[in-house]
């Protein structure tokens, strides 16, 4: 079913090209014919370069704005919480079985043998190289995997996990959200109702451009290029048609290409 809907967000996406240059090409050329070959063919070179380029982006995490309060909210409400080692029992006992409750981290062993620690570092700064060193120091051993959430991390510290013998995953508070409340379902209680975070260029960009308003560009898109061969002036009706295909096709590709998903967390 993924798959399906996967290959069919990539004929919209490439259908909203072909029709962007079918619009201006219908202008120039007197052959229509030659105008849907000729934005075929930019269609199909557009989407090979789109599917190379993803490939070699990496990928980040983009919530809407209402999750990135919540989990920053979440997040600061755990810190205050002087239990705050129960949620992540709860939440890992949801999905787990075999399950020790330490004072600072949670020790899974799944049936395979293989061990699993939790550990929340719920403190506001950023979770540096050295606060790694300490934290692994004091982990219960064997070890096969360490998830350790925080509020923010050194992306440098990627770098130093070979040096380690078993899995390390870093979780700030959003890939939390993401990857850890979201996938089990369970959420932890927010006690506050401060906002934390400023919106910014960014945000309203991806509110203006949020995957759920892709239909309703391209519907209206649709509509005045429609209008647009039946009218006088429809150069008009184009320009405005064509933004839209564009704004469209930016919002429909604002969903896939910013998520971070990991496939199994504990």
């Amino acid at each position: 079913m993924k798959k399906i809907l996967f290959l069919l967000q990539v004929f919209i996406k490439c259908f909203i090209i072909f029709l962007v240059f079918f619009i201006w090409l219908r202008y120039i050329l007197d052959s229509v014919w030659l105008s849907i070959l000729i934005s075929f063919t930019l269609t199909v070179i557009i989407e090979i370069i789109s599917l190379f380029l993803s490939k070699r982006k990496g990928v980040k995490t983009n919530l809407k704005q209402k999750e990135k309060e919540d989990a920053e909210k979440m997040f600061y409400s755990l810190a205050s919480d002087t239990n705050y080692i129960n949620f992540f029992f709860k939440l890992a006992k949801s999905r787990h079985q075999n399950i020790v409750k330490c004072k600072k981290n949670i020790y899974i062993t799944h049936q395979d043998n293989s061990h699993v620690i939790l550990y929340p570092y719920l403190k506001f700064q950023t979770f540096n190289l050295d606060d790694l060193i300490l934290l692994i120091s004091s982990c219960k051993k064997p070890l096969d995997k360490i998830v350790i959430i925080c509020n923010d991390y050194d992306k440098n510290l990627s770098k130093c996990f070979k040096n380690y013998n078993f899995e390390i995953l870093l979780l700030n508070k959003y890939e939390t959200y993401q990857n850890l409340y979201k996938e089990y379902d369970y959420y932890p209680e927010i006690t506050t109702n401060e906002s934390f975070s400023k919106t910014t260029l960014k945000d309203m960009f991806s509110s203006a451009f949020n995957y759920d308003k892709s239909k309703g560009y391209f519907v209206s898109a649709t509509i005045l290029f429609i209008a647009s061969l039946f009218v006088s002036f429809n150069i008009y009706y184009s320009i405005f048609a064509s933004i839209l295909l564009i704004f469209s096709l930016i919002s429909l590709t604002n969903k896939n290409t910013n998520k971070k998903i990991y496939k199994e967390i504990l």
